[in-house]
């Protein structure tokens, strides 16, 4: 079994700091969240997690087809572990 790595829009609740909403980031998409990210070149995998702006959160989210409330969440682009 090989392990990959998945990337995730993740939303959490500011009082409580839960999860509250998690979209999966396609492959294809993944350089757009890079760089609306700014994610480093020491980095190339994206597997650390990247606090996103609500405008950069909003431009995530609209290019993945999502409806997100940015300045209700806080929202973070995030690498997993992806069993294959």
């Amino acid at each position: 079994m090989s392990v990959g790595l998945s990337h995730r829009l993740v939303g959490y609740d500011p009082g409580t700091g839960r999860v509250v909403v998690e979209y999966p980031i396609p492959d294809r998409l993944l350089d757009l969240a890079r760089r609306t990210a700014g994610v480093d070149d020491d980095d190339p995998q994206a597997v650390l997690c990247y606090r996103l702006d609500p405008r950069g959160a909003r431009d995530i989210a609209g290019a993945i087809g999502v409806d997100i409330d940015p300045d209700g969440l806080t929202f973070f682009l995030e690498g997993f572990a992806a069993s294959q």
